[in-house]
């Protein structure tokens, strides 16, 4: 085909690294709460989260390659052009065996007893099993964007469960990342994809794009502030069960709540289709989602492993996309 040799920023950029850390901390937050400390074994969880957000990149990219060559990137796509499809496959087996590895070392060395470990076991390979499902058929219909929302959701729960238990906090974690990723997923993901992807939520719910011309729709907007509606309706009602609705916590985050609507409102302003404008608009709005959730976990964990839980995906994100793509807020997803 004529491509140049692959490099090995070219097998970086097939993991898509971008999100990693927010995959990580969804495992290891529900350990940090239990026993806040930073060794070795949330170490091992760190990278156990990186290791299938990796695998779950690289697979979608497999997956994707058809619909990937017909649609314009702010970079070109690698994986089965510059990266063969058979050594992007043997890549996605050793880095898939390897997060596999790890999670069942987790379940294995559990001390919690055989009921704690079978589900953690039944949470880990669902986690593996909903995101591949989506890879294989997420472009047929928008409804598949629920499978990131499980999974994630699930991911949680088998942190959770290597701790012993599962109480309101770790329901809230779970629920919350679901939201937060199913609006990644569907609701952001599908209006900077509206111009090419016509199965995906946005075109769904009646968004177009004519030229240049963007028009959002009342349904599209609509399904926004609900959802943002219900993320804002989690964090009350779990800051009513702990630490109180006048708590400084409480106060700072009624505070991001209104910034990142803020941002929200910006992006359904929008009248012409920039696509990289609206991915780095949407980078704004999660970020600050993001980090209402180590905010709110300051009381459990402290302020040290708030600030890294808070920072460590945004700075993450920004390094990678610097190194990777050449741009600080713009990845080439």
């Amino acid at each position: 085909m004529g491509h140049r040799p692959a490099t090995a920023k070219d097998y970086i950029q097939a993991l898509r690294l971008q999100n990693s850390m927010l995959t990580a901390l969804a495992l290891s937050l529900p350990v940090l709460i239990a026993r806040p400390q930073f060794d070795v074994y949330v170490l091992l969880l760190l990278l156990d989260g990186f290791l299938l957000n990796s695998a779950a990149s690289i697979h979608n990219n497999i997956c994707d390659f058809s619909y990937d060559l017909r649609v314009n990137y702010t970079s070109e796509r690698v994986v089965g052009t510059i990266i063969p499809m058979g050594k992007a496959k043997a890549l996605y087996a050793v880095v898939l065996g390897l997060a596999t590895f790890l999670g069942l070392m987790f379940i294995c060395f559990n001390p919690f007893g055989p009921s704690y470990n079978v589900w953690a076991l039944v949470a880990f390979l669902f986690t593996m099993g909903i995101v591949s499902l989506y890879n294989v058929v997420g472009k047929t219909h928008w409804i598949w964007g629920i499978c990131i929302s499980l999974g994630i959701g699930s991911l949680v729960w088998f942190g959770a469960l290597l701790t012993g238990s599962v109480d309101n906090v770790d329901y809230f974690i779970m629920l919350y990342l679901a939201f937060q990723s199913g609006f990644m997923q569907n609701l952001e993901g599908g209006l900077k994809d509206v111009a090419t992807d016509v199965s995906n939520m946005a075109a769904s719910l009646g968004v177009r794009v004519k030229g240049n011309d963007l028009h959002i729709s009342g349904a599209f907007a609509a399904l926004t502030w609900l959802t943002k509606a219900a993320m804002t309706a989690l964090v009350i009602w779990i800051m009513y069960e702990t630490i109180g609705l006048v708590h400084p916590i409480a106060i700072f985050e009624y505070l991001l709540t209104v910034l990142s609507c803020v941002v929200a409102q910006r992006l359904l302003s929008f009248r012409k289709f920039e696509r990289a404008k609206i991915i780095r608009f949407f980078g704004f709005h999660e970020a600050l989602m993001w980090v209402m959730l180590p905010v709110f976990l300051y009381t459990y964990i402290g302020i040290w492993l708030t600030l890294f839980a808070a920072f460590l995906p945004l700075v993450f994100y920004v390094i990678y996309n610097r190194s990777v793509h050449g741009t600080l807020l713009v990845p080439d997803i």
